[in-house]
């Protein structure tokens, strides 16, 4: 196995190439001190992080260095099928297709009311295994890798990918996260994202983890709170530091091919977080089941 060893992770929440919400993070890493932010990007009247400024920011750090991508690094199993005439899902032989056929098996979800009208619950051009096997197992539903908002994202992150190849490869020094995962994964209950209270909630995360992540000098936390992009950056950056610290394994079958991809998520809480206030909770819940629906 081998060993997960970096002086620097960088966290990047990456937007649309010609928009201006990608944020990107640098944790500098003390094997006795946890991490400490000692970079963001963009800082407040900086040029938006596009293509070429994003990919210098990367290549600008030394062969020690992790990068964290809150996007899709690899494509669905029907995007990357090289069969001329498409046998049917039910008669695909994709080792990917496959592993979602047994796991969609094994959920029992056959007897959800969605799933008796007629709804998939396996759709091998939008999703992966591993968006599949995280909602069946862990409860946790990141978005699909050509879900709907989310092809302009993945077909950058494949541009970026191809860019840095020289450099990053997949699960050595380049990994995809979900912030919205992490956090579920360790215990914290508030949404930080489109909630009347969601500065509270991000002051509330970055308070908890401060005894393993720190903000360096002229780094300043309240930035984080304001900025849900910045705050987002710094969450990838951070699942990027616990993957290597403590050396996580994927759940993805033992032959699953490493172009399948995986996104990395804590393997069990580790952390309480804090509960939101009843009304909160209320209009959270409220949410997620308008979301189901």
């Amino acid at each position: 196995m081998k060993k997960r060893s970096f002086l620097h992770v960088l966290g990047v929440d990456l937007g649309g190439g010609k928009g201006k919400k990608t944020a990107a993070a640098t944790l500098r890493v003390d094997p006795r001190h946890g991490a400490t932010v000692v970079d963001l990007a963009p800082r407040p009247r900086e040029v938006p992080l596009y293509d070429h400024s994003l990919l210098a920011l990367l290549r600008g750090y030394g062969d020690d260095t992790l990068v964290a991508i809150d996007a899709p690094l690899t494509l669905p199993p029907c995007l990357r099928c090289q069969v001329a005439v498409c046998p049917g899902q039910a008669e695909c032989v994709d080792g990917s297709v496959v592993q979602m056929r047994a796991d969609a098996a094994s959920s029992g979800g056959d007897g959800d009311r969605h799933f008796r009208r007629g709804k998939p619950q396996v759709t091998p051009y939008t999703q992966r295994a591993t968006e599949l096997r995280l909602l069946l197992e862990r409860g946790i539903a990141p978005r699909e890798a050509l879900g709907q908002g989310t092809g302009p994202l993945a077909a950058r992150a494949a541009h970026l990918t191809r860019a840095l190849a020289d450099r990053f490869r997949l699960n050595e020094n380049l990994i995809e996260v979900s912030p919205k995962a992490t956090l579920a994964a360790l215990g914290f209950t508030q949404r930080t994202r489109k909630h009347l209270h969601e500065r509270e909630a991000r002051a509330a995360v970055l308070e908890a983890l401060a005894p393993e992540l720190r903000f360096g000098p002229g780094v300043w936390r309240e930035v984080c709170v304001q900025s849900d992009h910045l705050f987002d950056a710094v969450i990838a950056a951070y699942t990027g530091y616990l993957w290597a610290r403590d050396n996580w394994q994927a759940l993805l079958a033992p032959d699953a091919r490493p172009q399948e991809g995986w996104i990395w998520v804590p393997p069990q809480a580790a952390a309480s977080g804090t509960p939101l206030p009843d009304d909160a909770q209320d209009d959270e819940l409220r949410s997620d089941r308008m979301t189901a629906l």
